[in-house]
């Protein structure tokens, strides 16, 4: 009988030092999950609190999209292609922007052995010849005939011929036509005027062979800072991007 006692005591002994056991390790993975839950739903807030306005800008060209481009694959003297760049402010805050025009006019595909030497021009004279045929929504040339500024009142121009390459970046500044040249704020979901209009692709052959036949390229890109940086406005003066006059874009 007392055997007997013994072993039920020890029965009962194991039991409840599993069920201890059992009663520990689920306590411990509660505490566990707790503990991770925890730590994401803290991350969570963190990460929202961080979230900060932002500023983007981006090119808009409506007319380009649903007409220009189609007639640019098939271009033909006399033809008007639609192309209307604006930046557009597809951010969170009040931002100054700025547009870059680069043309890429590097590659010349003769069209055969025999293809009239004197419509071969050089890169530079085929950028020339096609910024000349860059208007604005009234007929008039986007830019002046030096080259040197634009006849768009709401930019103004400044450009950079890199020495290497020999090619010209056009720097566009928003200024909205402000009398004292002072740069105009764009807001979230608005955007700048138009930069230009429309490329008229000229008749004559001596015009249009060796240049519009070929192919090339206008790259636009968007630019912006915050206006925020700027409270007493940013006025745009002769010279800007140089080491006496940076650029704040730059």
């Amino acid at each position: 009988m007392q055997i007997k006692k013994k072993l039920k005591n020890v029965i009962r002994k194991n039991k409840r030092q599993k069920l201890t056991l059992i009663a520990a390790l689920i306590a411990v993975c509660v505490c566990m999950l707790t503990g991770i839950f925890s730590y994401f739903h803290s991350q969570d807030v963190v990460t929202n609190r961080l979230t900060a306005p932002n500023g983007a800008v981006g090119i808009q060209e409506p007319l380009w999209d649903n007409k220009g481009q189609y007639k640019a694959k098939a271009s033909e003297p006399g033809m008007t292609i639609e192309k209307n760049p604006s930046g557009v402010n597809t951010g969170q805050v009040d931002v100054y922007i700025r547009l870059v025009m680069t043309i890429d006019a590097s590659t010349f595909n003769s069209k055969n052995d025999t293809y009239d030497a004197s419509y071969q021009y050089s890169e530079a004279e085929r950028v020339n010849r096609i910024l000349d045929h860059i208007k604005l929504a009234n007929g008039d040339a986007f830019l002046n005939a030096m080259r040197t500024s634009t006849n768009n009142a709401n930019f103004i121009m400044d450009k950079k011929t890199d020495a290497g390459t020999e090619k010209t970046t056009y720097y566009f500044y928003y200024i909205g036509d402000d009398a004292e040249q002072k740069m105009k704020v764009v807001k979230p979901g608005e955007k700048t005027a138009d930069l230009f209009d429309h490329i008229d692709i000229p008749i004559y052959k001596k015009d249009y062979f060796g240049v519009f036949d070929q192919p090339y390229d206008i790259i636009l890109t968007a630019e912006g800072v915050p206006a925020a940086n700027y409270p007493d406005g940013l006025t745009v003066t002769a010279g800007i991007g140089t080491d006496e006059n940076p650029s704040p874009f730059n």
